[in-house]
């Protein structure tokens, strides 16, 4: 069965308990993240190692994965216009727990704050060199969506007046831009997500939380509407964020608090 799990953002120990029940549920899972495995919590360079190890996963691309691909490499799959370069893009999200990541592969803040305020361009690619390689081609390597018959799995946004097939949402993604650019940034809004949509499959995404829709009482449990379900159940934002897995063949769900404690599962 496929399990999807939701934005890890350098929080560790819940992914090492997610991944621990769900072998211990099925033990031919294939996995599917979403993205956004670094930045906000203080492990991303343990979570991308240990992700390494991961045998029968998919990997997807997320809007804070695609920034650090771009830091790393000069180039992304998808520019943010208000972040087109390196340095821009490198002082833009030392806003959003950049500087946690960079520590965790083992910068020191006064150096990154010195960099920030710099702006220079040969200094960064440098101090960026701490990055290994094997990290370097994880992040270049990150897919953009994983379709199957029944659902498929994205990191932030597709329109719910768009097609999922006729083509495939890799098709269209090729051929569009604007469609790269609003599945890694864009955000439904509250009536997109209790509405009707054009989608064939159900889509899974991550990147907005949860908490902010109105929706339901528990604010860290995550969305599921018509054909959508919505993952990002803020582990790193919040003490009592989670990090969620969906099997979509089962229905099951798995969340884990930060802590590594499975808090429930159904």
């Amino acid at each position: 069965m496929h399990w999807i799990i939701g934005d890890i953002h350098g929080m560790l120990r819940p992914l090492e308990a997610l991944l621990r029940t769900i072998d211990q549920r099925d033990a031919q899972a294939h996995l599917v993240f979403v993205g956004d495995y670094v930045n906000r919590g203080p492990d991303s360079r343990r979570v991308v190692d240990l992700l390494l190890t991961l045998k029968n996963a998919t990997f997807l691309r997320g809007n804070h994965d695609d920034i650090f691909d771009l830091l790393l490499h000069g180039n992304c799959y998808i520019c943010h216009p208000t972040g087109p370069d390196r340095v821009s893009a490198f002082g833009w999200f030392m806003q959003h727990g950049l500087d946690h990541t960079l520590i965790s592969y083992g910068a020191d803040l006064a150096s990154l704050q010195w960099l920030a305020e710099r702006g220079d361009s040969r200094k960064l690619e440098e101090y960026l060199r701490i990055v290994p390689t094997a990290h370097r081609e994880f992040f270049r390597s990150l897919q953009p969506v994983f379709e199957s018959k029944d659902f498929f799995v994205a990191h932030g946004y597709w329109d719910p007046d768009d097609r999922d097939d006729s083509p495939v949402i890799a098709a269209q993604l090729a051929a569009d831009p604007r469609l790269r650019y609003q599945l890694l940034w864009g955000r439904f809004s509250q009536q997109q997500i209790t509405g009707k949509k054009r989608w064939r499959r159900t889509g899974y995404f991550g990147h907005t939380p949860v908490f902010n829709y109105k929706i339901k009482a528990d604010p860290f449990s995550p969305i599921l509407a018509d054909r959508i379900r919505l993952l990002d159940t803020a582990v790193a934002l919040s003490v009592t964020g989670l990090l969620t897995a969906i099997c979509p063949e089962s229905r099951q769900i798995i969340q884990a608090d930060r802590a590594g404690t499975i808090a429930g599962g159904s």
